[in-house]
C-alpha cells in the first residue's frame, strides 16, 4: 500500500469521526465492480461495508473531498487530481489492470469513423468530440494533455459533448453522432467490429486504471480483508479492466507528471 504523506503529518490529518456506525465505500459505477452481484455482496454485508455505485462523478468527487467515504472505486486521474490538490486524506489500495497485458497501464485510442479524412488530432478543429466526463482516465485527460502541449485548449479545440459509457462511445462515433472520441484500447479490442467501423488516428500511453483508495488509518482488519478479495477476484473478461494488483505510487507517477502540464482549471 502506498502512503504519501509522513507519520506526523499523517496523525495531523487523523478524522474526528473515529467511531463510525459503518464503514462506507462509495464506487464509479462506470467501471464495472459488480458490488451486488457474487461474490461482492456477501464479502461486504460480511465485513459491515455499506456500498453505494454512481455515475455521477461530480458527486463522489465532492464526498471525497468533504472526506465522507472511508474507501472508494475511482478513475486513476480522479485520484492524480486528488494528490495534486493536496487531498492525502486518502491512499491507494489496489489498482486494475489491463486484461490484455496484466499490467497496470493501458494506452486509450483516437479514433473516428472509417471513412473519415482525417488522419490525427490536427485535422479535427471544430469537431463534435465525446468524452465520458471530466474525471475520465481515458477520454477527457489524454485529448486535453495532446493539444495542451500545441498551445491549444480542449473545449476551445472542440466542441466537447458527454457520452456516457464506454463502447457507446465508438458507437456514437460509427452512427456519426459525434466525430471523435477516445477509448481504452481493451475496450476498442473488447468489440472486434470496431476494426472494420472505425480508424485510429492517434493514442495516448500510460494512462492508470480504476483505483481502490482508502482513507487513512481505516481498521487494518477491513483493509487487508479487502485487498486480498480484490486481489483474488477474476473479472468476466466483458469488463473493462483485467484483475487487480496492490497500488504503488509509481504506477500513477508518469500521468501525475502529465497531468501538471495542464492548467489547473482543467481539474
Amino acid at each position: 500500500m502506498s502512503k504519501t504523506k509522513t507519520t506526523h503529518e499523517n496523525q495531523a490529518q487523523r478524522p474526528t469521526d473515529e467511531v463510525r456506525s459503518s464503514t462506507t465505500f462509495v464506487l464509479d459505477k462506470n467501471l464495472g465492480l459488480p458490488i451486488h452481484q457474487k461474490p461482492w455482496g456477501e464479502v461486504l454485508s460480511e465485513a459491515g461495508i455499506v456500498a453505494e455505485a454512481s455515475t455521477d462523478l461530480v458527486h463522489i468527487d465532492q464526498l471525497l473531498a468533504d472526506h465522507r467515504p472511508d474507501m472508494a472505486y475511482v478513475p486513476g486521474a480522479d485520484f492524480c487530481v486528488m494528490i495534486r490538490k493536496g487531498n492525502h486524506y486518502y491512499c491507494g489500495l489496489a489498482i486494475a489492470t489491463s486484461k490484455f497485458t496484466g499490467l497496470p497501464t493501458q494506452r486509450t485510442l483516437l479514433v473516428v469513423r472509417k471513412d473519415d479524412p482525417a488522419n490525427s488530432i490536427e485535422d479535427l478543429a471544430g469537431a463534435d468530440y465525446g468524452y465520458m466526463n471530466k474525471s475520465c482516465t481515458s477520454s477527457y485527460f489524454p485529448p486535453a494533455i495532446i493539444l495542451n502541449r500545441q498551445g491549444k485548449r480542449l473545449n476551445e479545440f472542440f466542441k466537447i459533448r458527454e457520452v456516457p459509457g464506454w463502447q457507446n462511445r465508438v458507437d456514437a462515433v460509427v452512427s456519426k453522432d459525434i466525430r471523435a472520441t477516445m477509448i481504452l484500447e481493451d475496450v476498442w479490442k473488447t468489440t472486434p467490429k470496431n476494426a472494420e467501423d472505425t480508424k485510429i488516428i492517434g493514442q495516448f500511453d500510460r494512462c492508470p486504471p480504476g483505483i481502490v483508495i482508502i482513507r487513512q488509518h481505516l481498521d487494518e482488519k477491513i483493509s487487508h480483508l479487502l485487498l486480498d478479495k480484490l486481489l483474488a477476484w477474476m473479472p468476466d473478461w466483458k469488463d473493462v479492466y483485467g484483475a487487480f494488483r496492490s497500488y504503488y505510487y509509481a504506477d500513477v507517477q508518469t500521468f501525475s507528471h502529465y497531468l501538471n502540464e495542464l492548467p489547473a482549471d482543467m481539474m
